[in-house]
């Protein structure tokens, strides 16, 4: 009976353990330009635990720490703080889900919803 009992627990651990999907890694976002052109974005993510953390990509190749990264199952989210006009912070939210190694992005640009593709670099 408590080989039963163990097996039964091993079990439930290993699917729960299953259902949070590895994030960490390096993403190659497609990202829609102004021009409408499709263009590479890379994201690096750590996870630990539930918290979240590494850098968005920002202006002029420099990357940018993320803020409030949250991890649950296989959603996620974040944000990232760029510099604005007249010396403001801009501050954009992102939620993502992740599919073995194919992310996907949702945020808000310029008023608009928008969802990217990406995949995780080998």
């Amino acid at each position: 009976m408590k080989k039963i009992l163990f097996a039964l627990a091993l079990c439930a651990m290993m699917t729960v353990m299953a259902a949070a999907a590895d994030l960490t890694g390096t993403w190659v976002v497609k990202q829609p330009g102004r021009d409408g052109q499709m263009t590479d974005r890379t994201y690096t993510f750590k996870v630990d635990g539930k918290t979240l953390t590494g850098t968005a990509p920002g202006r002029q190749g420099a990357d940018i720490a993320i803020k409030d990264g949250k991890v649950d199952g296989d959603s996620f989210e974040f944000s990232v703080e760029r510099p604005g006009r007249d010396g403001q912070t801009m501050t954009t939210k992102y939620t993502g889900k992740i599919s073995g190694d194919t992310i996907t992005l949702s945020t808000t640009m310029g008023g608009n919803a928008v969802e990217m593709k990406g995949e995780r670099k080998k």
